[in-house]
């Protein structure tokens, strides 16, 4: 499938559940897009008229004992994981520039 506009997002425990989503993925009809973003996450990339796909790929990451971390259009979870560090790191930086004014 060339691109997509639908994005679904899995979280795994471990390396050996994470592998096993993506025996299942592999094994569908037409297999989404999909990539293994490091040990623990997957994304799999579709498209937003295809709820039966959707729901395919959530219920193989639950059965593989994983959790479903997004399910939003794609670069929506990127969008407001960026937010969220830029919001942590300001506050951060608010927090060490008043406790260098409390010292001096």
């Amino acid at each position: 499938m060339p691109g997509g506009d639908w994005e679904v997002r899995g979280l795994f425990g471990n390396e050996y559940a994470l592998e096993r989503a993506v025996d299942e993925i592999k094994k569908m009809d037409k297999p989404p897009e999909f990539a293994v973003l490091d040990r623990r996450n997957l994304r799999v990339v579709l498209s937003k008229k295809d709820s039966e796909t959707n729901k395919l790929v959530k219920n193989i990451i639950i059965i593989a004992h994983g959790f479903v971390e997004s399910d939003a259009p794609l670069g929506v979870f990127d969008k407001k994981k960026a937010e969220a560090k830029a919001k942590k790191l300001k506050a951060d930086e608010e927090k060490r520039q008043r406790n260098a004014k409390k010292q001096h």
